[in-house]
């Protein structure tokens, strides 16, 4: 019995692991790097360009709203009270 091993297992493949020493078999497909002239390269480089800027004009954006009017006035009395507050301090001096 092994003393203070849970169940009485005691793991031998951890104390004695086996070497996987054999034949290495390489991936069925390996990656083919792809070779592009410069023309070819800047040509596909400015197609997708032209393809990002022209989806990026067919968005309609939720942004481009007016600010709402409860802001304006909301601004508005705070200016206002803040205006008569300076003016209040003014007229004392």
């Amino acid at each position: 019995m092994a003393d203070g091993v849970a169940n009485n297992v005691v793991n031998t493949k951890v104390q004695k692991p086996t070497l996987n020493v054999g034949v290495l078999t390489p991936p069925n497909g390996l990656y083919k790097p792809v070779l592009y002239s410069d023309k070819e390269a800047k040509s596909n480089f400015n197609q997708i360009s032209k393809d990002i800027y022209e989806k990026e004009h067919l968005k309609s954006f939720q942004d481009k709203r007016k600010t709402p009017l409860s802001v304006i006035l909301t601004l508005v009395a705070a200016a206002a009270g803040g205006g008569w507050l300076v003016f209040k301090k003014a007229l004392k001096w």
